[in-house]
């Protein structure tokens, strides 16, 4: 189930848990308001990996954000 939260630049972003992984980390969406959407491997570690992304449902090469990196360090507190 989607868990929407707001980064400290006030975007409201929701996250959604895909996958876990064989190497026991685990995969998500993350999805901003303005319809751009990545798709990260978070590691056992805490790293970052971006499978891929999206701007408005459709592939595309889309800058990761600075807020990226709070979002994966909640998700890695859970």
């Amino acid at each position: 189930m989607p868990d929407t939260m707001e980064v400290y630049t006030g975007i409201e972003v929701t996250v959604e848990h895909v996958e876990s992984l064989s190497s026991g980390g685990a995969r998500f969406d993350i999805t901003a308001e303005d319809g751009r959407k990545w798709r990260i491997d978070l590691t056992r570690d805490g790293e970052t990996d971006v499978v891929t992304t999206w701007r408005d449902g459709t592939l595309a090469d889309v800058a990761v954000p600075e807020w990226v990196d709070d979002v994966t360090a909640r998700l890695a507190q859970q």
